[in-house]
């Protein structure tokens, strides 16, 4: 995935960026790279015979450090502990990025523009060595004529690139003196330092050209009465790079639906102005019945595809077209309130309440080399997880195709912006314009639903001062009322009047970060760490450790710990667990509480005897506490709760902690327990209550369905005794008792560990949804499991069925599987899909894994890959707990 093509159009995530500023033509660019102290100044630089080659090829969009990674100057920093013994020095100070075009390439009589779309941190800008302009920020997009300053032959664009403030520490450097940046580079409690805190050319360069007029800030405003009609209203500016009056047509296509508008429009002389189309002067722009956007997993009766627009606009100077661009954007209505509930916020989307499930993001990779394509497999993951919301957590993700893929799965984005706590910031005027900018990106994502103003602070700590309101004015004066802004993340604040829309009055606070028994959380929602008092209501982190598979840890930490954890060894701030976060100190993931983790898999499933039996148990445990973690949301629904964001969903560097799948898209235990708890439709049991109920988030009731309980003991045979069953009604959006699974005196006839399987069917008897908990007699004691007797060679795999995926690109393996067991179940099955050499196919979507089969059972696997993945082979591996 690591993407070592020089210079633009590498991705996905660049194509859409041209969108911004499309081009008739387009020039290629290769960079070098070196640090200013070590080559000459401008003026000898900008000579196009000078000569690059001890410069490091660059890597843009990218940063510094990596460049220097790819070009194999550092060792593998997602290694041992590599990225801790580099130079810090040696990245944190000025760099110089070089390339040369030549001006032969571009077409007479047309305007050339070059584009930056983003910086970390500042970049001085020459061509032919004359200086072009300075800019600061990560979402500081900048466009400049350039055309009068070509040369016709070679021209030389430098750009040196200053880092963030030199010598930042967490808690001293970037988290708090340096916004808008990104924050974690400076070192977090779940990811190292980053060498030059990712300075570089973080966005794409481009050279592009038009005609005399171009098209500018895009804007796709859509107002939704009903779901039935909708008002469209479109914005751009128009500017006027010619020394004389330009008259000409902008026109609008809206597709599906080729609804066309048009208007004359006179741009003076350099100058620039807005045009607007609205329904008022084009009664087209009012649809019936739009395709609207919905959240994952919901959207009425035929769901699937998230519905989405274009609109391609374009301007034509005497009937030649000047620029077109397309935009893409979605029809949705986003509101709130905090009445419904008496308190937390609620949140709707087309007027149906949506209970948030998802997670935090704090950096796509640590060393921002994810772009474009890259983020396809993180966002799909999220999608078959049935989370419908990822929070872009102090906005450290800037790439466009993030939010196109969150767009196209549905994933609903609550972007925060560049503050930890409070602040304080560099410069207002410089955060200002970032904040603009960043709206003005990324407003016509159907996907953005919240813009927050600070993680766990308000920012500038006054909802009434500057630094807020620049904020609060960026999002109302570009993006009107079309999202929620709330000012910080995990409480309200006293003024009612102060969000844009809805309401920001009461989220339910932040954490814990470290497991509970599952009880827990459906009892004691008081178990947050700022403000959550006693409500579950919108809590905006709940964490827990989530150790890796061995596979995965052995590609990041060094043979002599391949070994099981202990308490003893994680206190510690310099070995290897602590450079991968796991230790007992707090600012090396100590919030996770490994001593508990490791001491919870022990007291529950027993000692570990090697670093793959530890990891086995682990999984289990991920699986049962993630699941339990979104299940007490479920079960609280409408009843306070309304909503719960995971900290964290994604990895952003080799851990053991806050994930849902690894560092390399290996899916853990918790990952599952997610994709579990989180489903639209769902049965689940209460550990506390034993009350059974059927979830639905659908927007429609759910009539006569069927909900069943059965309880299996260790050997996989039912236990005749016991059986429940309920036929039901399930009203829109709601939770629903069935009934108790189990009350005081069923447990005699079963074993010191059971099995508790809820099944959810139609009226037809389809099923719809299935739950497995695995229950001791004495709470969280499942000792007895390592008792099971082997099923080693008792599953049964048929030959795979191979069909194509909905993306007509991916393969789809079927697999039907069958334990044959005559002695017991086959408990916590691993499902992988393996190349003919053991290694593992990442990444891949795989239905379900760490499941279990009863005597005779059999289950439907599919497994979903990229085909160029299979060439060498593939097998499926399936490892249950009891293969001995």
């Amino acid at each position: 995935m690591r993407n070592k093509l020089k210079g633009i159009l590498l991705s996905l995530a660049l194509l859409t960026q041209l969108a911004v500023f499309p081009q008739s033509q387009h020039i290629q660019l290769e960079w070098k790279l070196a640090p200013e102290s070590d080559v000459p100044g401008v003026a000898v630089l900008s000579s196009p015979q000078f000569q690059t080659g001890n410069w490091v090829d660059a890597i843009v969009p990218g940063t510094v450090f990596h460049s220097y990674v790819a070009a194999g100057r550092e060792k593998n920093p997602d290694y041992g502990e590599n990225i801790y013994k580099v130079d810090q020095s040696k990245y944190n100070k000025p760099y110089w990025y070089r390339t040369k075009f030549s001006g032969e390439k571009f077409a007479s009589g047309k305007q050339v523009w070059l584009n930056f779309h983003g910086v970390n941190k500042r970049a001085e800008i020459f061509l032919n060595g004359k200086p072009v302009a300075s800019i600061t920020g990560l979402m500081r997009r900048a466009k400049f004529n350039i055309t009068q300053q070509l040369n016709k032959n070679t021209n030389v664009l430098l750009v040196l690139i200053v880092p963030p403030l030199y010598k930042a520490t967490h808690g001293q450097g970037l988290a708090n003196r340096e916004a808008p940046s990104y924050l974690s580079s400076a070192g977090w409690d779940w990811m190292p330092a980053v060498p030059g805190y990712n300075s570089g050319i973080t966005d794409s360069v481009t050279l592009t050209t038009t005609g005399n007029v171009s098209v500018e800030d895009p804007w796709i405003k859509t107002v939704l009465p009903d779901n039935k009609h909708a008002d469209l209203a479109i914005e751009a500016n128009l500017r006027n790079a010619a020394d004389r009056t330009v008259s000409g047509v902008l026109s609008a296509i809206i597709n599906p639906g080729n609804i066309k508008v048009s208007r004359l429009v006179t741009v003076d002389a350099n100058g620039t102005i807005n045009v607007a189309f609205n329904k008022d002067t084009f009664p087209q722009l009012s649809l019936q019945n739009p395709r609207l956007w919905w959240p994952n997993g919901y959207g009425g009766k035929s769901d699937g595809t998230q519905h989405l627009y274009t609109c391609k606009l374009e301007f034509r100077e005497n009937g030649v077209t000047s620029e077109v661009l397309t935009k893409t954007f979605g029809i949705r209505k986003v509101s709130a309130d905090t009445t419904s509930l008496n308190g937390p916020l609620r949140l709707y989307i087309n007027d149906v309440p949506i209970l948030i499930k998802g997670g935090n993001w704090g950096m796509s990779d640590y060393m921002l080399k994810v772009r474009g394509k890259d983020y396809e497999p993180r966002i799909r993951l999220h999608k078959e997880m049935n989370y419908n919301m990822i929070r872009n957590w102090t906005g450290e993700v800037t790439d466009e195709a993030f939010y196109d893929y969150c767009d196209q799965y549905g994933i609903m984005v609550w972007d925060d912006f560049w503050l930890n706590n409070f602040g304080p910031i560099d410069s207002l005027q410089v955060f200002r314009v970032n904040a603009i900018q960043k709206v003005k990106t990324f407003r016509n994502h159907p996907s953005i639903v919240i813009w927050c103003g600070a993680n766990e602070g308000v920012p500038g700590g006054d909802p009434d001062g500057s630094l807020n309101m620049a904020i609060k004015n960026a999002v109302l004066e570009n993006d009107l009322t079309d999202k929620l802004y709330i000012p910080r993340s995990n409480a309200g604040i006293t003024n009612p009047n102060f969000s844009i829309q809805g309401g920001s009055r009461n989220f339910s606070g932040s954490g814990l970060w470290g497991n509970v028994d599952p009880r827990t959380y459906f009892t004691d929602p008081r178990n947050g760490y700022l403000f959550s008092k006693d409500s579950w209501g919108m809590r905006s982190e709940l964490g827990m450790a989530t150790f890796v598979n061995a596979e995965s840890f052995k590609k990041f930490m060094p043979k002599e710990y391949w070994q099981p954890p202990t308490p003893e060894s994680v206190d510690s701030k310099t070995n290897m667990w602590a450079r991968h976060f796991f230790s007992t100190h707090g600012e090396l993931g100590g919030g996770a509480t490994p001593v508990r983790y490791i001491n919870d898999i022990k007291q529950s499933y027993g000692p570990s005897n090697s670093l793959e039996d530890f990891c086995r148990k682990a999984q289990l445990l991920n699986l049962e506490t993630m699941k339990a973690m979104y299940e007490a949301w479920n079960d609280h629904m409408w009843k306070d709760a309304s909503g719960m964001l995971i900290w964290m969903s994604q990895s952003a560097y080799p851990s053991m902690i806050w994930q849902t799948y690894d560092y390399y898209f290996d899916l853990t235990g918790a990952y599952f327990g997610a994709k579990s708890g989180c489903e639209p439709i769902h049965i689940q049991w209460n550990p506390a209550t034993s009350s059974v109920k059927v979830i639905n988030n659908k927007p429609y009731t759910l009539n006569k369905l069927i909900a069943e309980a059965e309880v299996y003991n260790l050997n996989g045979r039912k236990v005749p005794s016991y059986d429940k069953r309920k036929v039901l009604d399930v009203p829109a959006t709601s939770a629903t008792e069935a009934f108790i699974a189990l009350q005081q005196g069923d447990e005699t006839s079963f074993s010191d560990v059971y099995f508790l399987k809820l099944k959810l069917k139609d009226s037809k008897g389809k099923l719809l949804s299935e739950n497995l908990y695995w229950i001791g007699k004495k709470y969280q004691d499942y000792n007895r499991l390592n008792d099971l007797p082997s099923v080693k060679g008792m599953l049964s795999v048929g030959k795979p069925r191979i069909g194509t995926a909905v993306n007509k690109v991916n393969k789809v393996l079927s697999y039907t599987v069958r334990n044959r067991s005559t002695k017991a179940a086959a408990f916590g099955i691993r499902a992988q899909l393996l190349r003919p050499d053991g290694s593992q196919i990442l990444p891949a979507i795989i239905s379900d894994s760490y499941f279990a089969l009863m005597q005779g059972e059999s289950k439907e696997l599919k497994i979903e890959v990229e085909p160029s993945l299979l060439v060498s082979g593939y097998r499926l591996a399936l490892e249950p707990y009891n293969d001995k």
